[in-house]
């Protein structure tokens, strides 16, 4: 898959933006925030319907303007397709292929696939557990239709469940029929999505493994741990025990929303242990493990995104790297680097060619292609 070009307007820092791509290496180079991190994040809302860094649409507008929008040409198994992202202050966002509106952004999702590496991946490794789902969730959905649609209505029936757990006891009685239509709807949903999980787990961690020994010569042991309250016990049974808890708590303590997945290496949690250039390897190996799964189970090449990759890489990993991701295995990239005197020095010593832009104030300033 091919971003052929992008047009923004009113994105973020952007007021205007047209700019055509290269098939290969596509490098943007200036200050932090000059607006580099923002091209990209431009692309990802062309594949996932929203932003990487912020899910409120509006707060991506251009101060003091009321709508934004982005467009791309993209090629895509053997076609050229059109997508145009808009966004207006009170409106409902909308999302055109061809100059047609998607009914649901669901639909979209997975039809212009996409992997992103970036600074904010470390939130993978320090934040909750419910960020490590998001992205296992988002890697499954890409390449799985009805995954999606099951996360959809789990989701629907756990916050309606809560809703009805939180209800005031003394204004109503508790509807324990309705409240059982909920429970039964996460362990129809919620099966299937458990054992989604673990198939890719285990099919990911081996690509993992891989991947993340490929970026340094010594042997590290690293793993994903993936726990769930649904491995092999009755749901239906752990249901029925934790009503009362349900009914003082007001939360849902049951399902595959406290699903856990656990980074370890040698044994032990990668956040305690391991160290900035391990975090890093380990997260690099992750998205180029999703690029890899993805592109097997969609049969094309995802596009990737590669934000501040080279930031707390020490220059073996660094180099392996992009021995990696420019090999032909991999598509159509795009990097970005605050640096660009170390962008230059990395493609002349990888012998890489490349369109190089420059970024400065929310516009490109300059364009140029270096030859291998």
């Amino acid at each position: 898959m091919v971003f052929k070009n992008l047009t923004l307007f009113n994105f973020k820092n952007f007021e205007s933006l047209e700019v055509d791509f290269i098939d290969g290496l596509n490098c943007f180079v200036g200050h932090n925030g000059a607006g580099k991190t923002n091209i990209l994040d431009a692309l990802h809302y062309l594949s996932m319907t929203k932003s990487s860094i912020n899910s409120v649409d509006s707060a991506n507008i251009k101060f003091e303007e009321n709508q934004f929008m982005i467009k791309s040409k993209v090629h895509v198994k053997k076609k050229n397709r059109l997508i145009n992202c808009a966004a207006s202050i009170g409106k409902k966002k909308e999302v055109k292929v061809d100059k047609k509106e998607h009914e649901k952004l669901s639909h979209h999702i997975g039809m212009f696939p996409l992997v992103m590496i970036s600074p904010n991946d470390t939130d993978l490794i320090y934040d909750s557990n419910e960020v490590r789902r998001r992205f296992f969730d988002s890697a499954i959905s890409q390449s799985n239709k009805e995954y999606l649609q099951h996360l959809i209505t789990y989701t629907f029936a756990l916050k309606n469940r809560n809703a009805l757990l939180k209800m005031d006891a003394n204004k109503a009685p508790m509807d324990y029929d309705l409240l059982k239509t909920y429970t039964n709807l996460l362990i129809k949903h919620g099966k299937p999505i458990h054992e989604e999980r673990a198939a890719y787990v285990r099919q990911f961690l081996t690509l993992f493994n891989e991947h993340y020994g490929s970026l340094h010569s010594k042997i590290e042991p690293v793993s994903i741990q993936y726990e769930s309250q649904f491995e092999g016990k009755s749901i239906e049974a752990l249901y029925e025990q934790s009503l009362q808890k349900d009914l003082i708590t007001q939360r849902t303590s049951v399902g595959i929303h406290k699903d856990s997945f656990l980074f370890t290496i040698y044994d032990k949690p990668l956040k305690r242990h391991g160290s900035q250039g391990q975090q890093k390897s380990f997260l690099v190996g992750l998205k180029l493990a999703q690029f890899e799964l993805l592109s097997a189970q969609k049969k094309l090449k995802p596009t990737l995104l590669l934000d501040d990759i080279f930031d707390k890489l020490d220059d073996e990993r660094m180099h392996k790297l992009l021995q990696k991701v420019t090999a032909n295995e991999y598509g159509q990239l795009f990097i970005t680097d605050a640096r660009p005197e170390r962008t230059l020095k990395v493609l002349e010593a990888n012998k890489l060619g490349a369109r190089i832009f420059e970024v400065e104030n929310g516009a490109i300033i300059n364009t140029s292609d270096y030859e291998a």
